[in-house]
């Protein structure tokens, strides 16, 4: 308990990366399938991502988030995408797993996929849950990337629609955020956390 709390509370959005020290693809791939247990709808996991590494690369996408350092300086970015289709695509994978799993019976599958593509057919529906889940995903992200002693700062500020023409990301797709990810450069100082709502300013109990 005191180390999950540790993990959370260390947790910064960090401006300033060392730009020599990058991250290895086993160590990115860890990371992101330690975050993919997070929860999502019907377990369909509406979320894909693209890591950036390259330096060439990085260098454009710095220009396509408004020219942010941190973007080139991280040893990758973590584009979260979001994927409105998911439960069309995802489905059948997920409910065999859950008959395999003892979960649900084989006859029950057909009465399942047909209850769950009904709600994601909406098109609202189905933008609102692929980007709620994503979101739970990203967070699981930066939570992971504190284990192995790494920084991440979360970013809405980039042109989505040259991010996609960019990375060839299907337009009906979302980009809800990117993550830089990477080391904190050494030499520079943190400033103290900024302020937090305690819990009688944003919430109540009944």
């Amino acid at each position: 308990m005191k180390e999950c709390k540790k993990l959370i509370t260390e947790r910064r959005a960090i401006t300033f990366f060392d730009s020599a020290k990058e991250i290895s693809d086993d160590l990115i791939k860890e990371i992101l399938e330690t975050a993919s247990l997070a929860p999502s709808a019907y377990n369909l996991q509406p979320w894909k991502v693209i890591v950036v590494k390259s330096k060439e690369k990085k260098k454009i996408l710095k220009e396509i988030a408004f020219n942010q350092q941190k973007v080139e300086d991280a040893s990758a970015v973590i584009v979260i995408i979001a994927n409105p289709k998911a439960a069309l695509e995802n489905i059948d994978k997920v409910l065999d797993s859950s008959i395999e799993l003892g979960y649900m019976k084989k006859e029950r599958k057909e009465a399942a996929k047909e209850r769950i593509l009904s709600v994601w057919q909406d098109e609202e529906q189905a933008k609102r849950k692929a980007i709620r889940d994503s979101a739970l995903f990203a967070m699981n992200v930066m939570i992971a990337a504190r284990v192995y002693g790494l920084e991440t700062h979360p970013m809405d500020g980039f042109d989505e629609d040259r991010l996609k023409e960019f990375l060839n990301i299907d337009k009906y797709m979302y980009v809800p955020m990117i993550i830089a990810i990477g080391y904190k450069d050494p030499e520079k100082d943190l400033l103290p956390r900024a302020y937090r709502f305690k819990f009688d300013e944003f919430g109540e109990i009944i």
